[in-house]
């Protein structure tokens, strides 16, 4: 009896020293095609998302081209100008209110640092966009340059909306990467010190 369950034994343990290596194949292919597979997925998202973040970035940019924009309207057709360029102006409203909505689906942190840089633009660049409107259109070619409008006070907000979305499309843990930068003893987010284009708070 022992002898014949001696045989078995030793072909059951065959088979099974047959089996182990195809299985571990199996299930490392299947962990390097899934990992593949994730990488592939993360990719193409950040792709995505890197554009959406580049085209909030260039709305804002947009917006504070307006100033200069009204400042050499056409004085031919004042109606005309006023009427072509408020709709233009709403669209990159729209844009800015769309691009905050879909910031902070696609990135909760990069989403509010992109509304505080849209809050402090429109503080900044709102009140030259009327200066603009109640001076005369500009009609000589020595008058189209900046007449002392001043965007500094935007840098920090700039700033801070960049790190943030560079923090996201980063290959380490976003805020892994901020805990380190402020460790390291980066320049902060901005204060309500800030928040004034004259920095008085």
């Amino acid at each position: 009896m022992f002898a014949a369950a001696k045989p078995a034994a030793e072909a059951s343990s065959s088979s099974t020293s047959l089996w182990a290596p195809a299985i571990v194949a199996a299930v490392v292919a299947a962990t390097v095609s899934l990992s593949t597979f994730a990488l592939a997925g993360r990719r193409a998202r950040l792709d995505r998302q890197r554009q959406v973040f580049a085209d909030a970035f260039e709305a804002l940019m947009e917006y504070r081209e307006y100033p200069f924009i009204v400042l050499r309207r056409s004085k031919d057709e004042p109606a005309k100008e006023r009427a072509r360029i408020s709709s233009d102006l709403s669209k990159v409203q729209a844009k800015l209110s769309g691009f905050r909505a879909r910031l902070r689906v696609e990135a909760p942190h990069v989403g509010d640092r992109y509304a505080e840089v849209i809050d402090a633009t429109r503080r900044v660049a709102g009140p030259m966009i009327t200066q603009a409107w109640n001076t005369e259109p500009v009609e000589e070619d020595t008058l189209v340059h900046n007449p002392g409008w001043d965007f500094s006070a935007l840098d920090a907000y700039d700033d801070t909306y960049l790190r943030a979305v560079a923090d996201h499309l980063g290959w380490i843990y976003a805020p892994a990467r901020r805990k380190l930068r402020e460790r390291g003893g980066s320049r902060k987010r901005p204060t309500e010190a800030d928040r004034r284009p004259d920095g008085s708070g």
